[in-house]
Formats: C-alpha cells, sequence, structure tokens
C-alpha cells in the first residue's frame, strides 16, 4: 500500500523530466479522524450506477478546467482578473470556463480561530513568507505550461490516479489516501475553495466536481461538504458569542 501511494505522488517527477522544478506549495490540514468517518460510510456505501449519455470529455481536459476554474475563483477574491489570453492546447475549454459564475470566497480572521478548530481553516497554511497571492501566482504557472505544452507534472499525477488508482478499493479506504490527492492541485484548490466558499450564493456546475467522478474519490468530496458543514457551524457559533 505504501508503494502505491508513494507512487502516485513521485510519477510527476518521472512522468515529464523536462519541466522545471516544482515551484513551492503549501500543505493544508484537515480533520483525520473525520477522514476516517467518511472513508468508512462511503466505503460501505452500494457502488451507484450511472449511465454516461454523452462523451466525456479527456482527463486533460477535465484537469485544465477544474484548475483554471479555480484559479479564476481565487483570482476574484484577490481582485486580480486572468492575465491568461491565449492558450493554444485547450482554446475551446478556456472559453467555455471564462463563460461560467465561480463562487466568491472568503477568509476568517486567524485571529479568531481557537486552536480546536484549526483542522477546518486551511488558510491558515499561507502566511507572508509564501500568500495566497503566492500561491495563486503558482496556479497560474502551471496553466501557461498547460497551454503551452498540453500537460504539466502535476497533470501526470492526475492522469496516474484515474488509470492506476480509481478502481483500487484498498487506495481509496486508506488515511493516506487524503496526503496523496492534496499533492494534486485540482484536488488541494477543490478543498481550499469548498471551504473559503460563501454558503448559497452559488450554483455548483457538473464541471466543477467531474475530476471527482473520473478518479472516484467521492470519499474526498464528502469529506470537504462535512468539513465546510462544521466549519461554518464554528464561526456561526463564534459569531453568536460576540
Amino acid at each position: 500500500m505504501k508503494n502505491m501511494i508513494l507512487g502516485l505522488l513521485v510519477v510527476g517527477s518521472v512522468g515529464c523530466s523536462h519541466m522545471k522544478e516544482a515551484p513551492k506549495t503549501v500543505e493544508f490540514t484537515y480533520a483525520a479522524e473525520l477522514l476516517q468517518k467518511v472513508q468508512l460510510g462511503v466505503a460501505r456505501a452500494p457502488a451507484s450506477l450511472e449511465l454516461e449519455t454523452e462523451e466525456q470529455p479527456s482527463p486533460r481536459r477535465v484537469y485544465f478546467s477544474a484548475l483554471y476554474q479555480q484559479y479564476l475563483t481565487l483570482g476574484q477574491h484577490l481582485n486580480k482578473k486572468s492575465d491568461i489570453q491565449f492558450c493554444p492546447a485547450f482554446h475551446h475549454d478556456k472559453i467555455q470556463t471564462d463563460s461560467t459564475i465561480v463562487p466568491k470566497v472568503t477568509i476568517y480572521p486567524a485571529s479568531q480561530i481557537d486552536e480546536e478548530g484549526k483542522e477546518f481553516f486551511p488558510e491558515l497554511a499561507f502566511n507572508k513568507k509564501f500568500s495566497l497571492r503566492d500561491y495563486h501566482g503558482v496556479i497560474k504557472g502551471e496553466l501557461e505550461t498547460l497551454c503551452e505544452e498540453g500537460v504539466s507534472d502535476n497533470y501526470f499525477k492526475f492522469d496516474n490516479l484515474v488509470t492506476h488508482y480509481a478502481g483500487k478499493k484498498s487506495f481509496h479506504t486508506k488515511p493516506e489516501a487524503m496526503k496523496s490527492v492534496l499533492k494534486i492541485p485540482v484536488f488541494a484548490n477543490f478543498y481550499l475553495v469548498k471551504m473559503l466558499e460563501i454558503p448559497g450564493l452559488h450554483l455548483e456546475s457538473p464541471e466543477e466536481k467531474r475530476f471527482i467522478k473520473l478518479t472516484q474519490t467521492y470519499w474526498f468530496e464528502k469529506y470537504v461538504t462535512e468539513a465546510s458543514r462544521m466549519r461554518n457551524n464554528f464561526i456561526k457559533n463564534k459569531m453568536v458569542q460576540r
């Protein structure tokens, strides 16, 4: 099992050796006990049978569209418009994503977060040395690589997950799976955005979660939903105490 997860984490380093060294990024915290409960619950649930009525986009297109929408979402919060004007490798997907409405997000003041609630506030990973704006710049760098070359180191990690681990129950039921998927930007960004998202202001589109369906990481989606609910309850309780 350790070899399986290790392979997922390092595949990018050998899948595209001509690219530059990976830029600095962050590790987001999560609630290990909640994750374990969610994984057990999803593992016990009967598999759903979904019939595909339309041709599905390729993993490359799914990865790009998800990453680009996440880039636009964080950019809106930072009051930073996208300066990616041309994207030869994903021209249609970029235009389509540009036309979507992105969710609004907000960051809760770090000074008001208690120690026991920190695991529901992934934005605490950012600091003066590496800010959310820096993180947003890293996403832009990968998007530029994708637009020019059609692939990136992180895409190869995603493709490896789709190809070799999506159908392995042993992977999806291990706590280490969370660390593995959070090494892939579309998962880390989805987690960050959903935790920061202002409740009730955004109608979710299928494209936002298509990468979850491809990788069969339904436990990840369930965890984010539950963690977001607990975060919002924490914030509401704080407001009541004022």
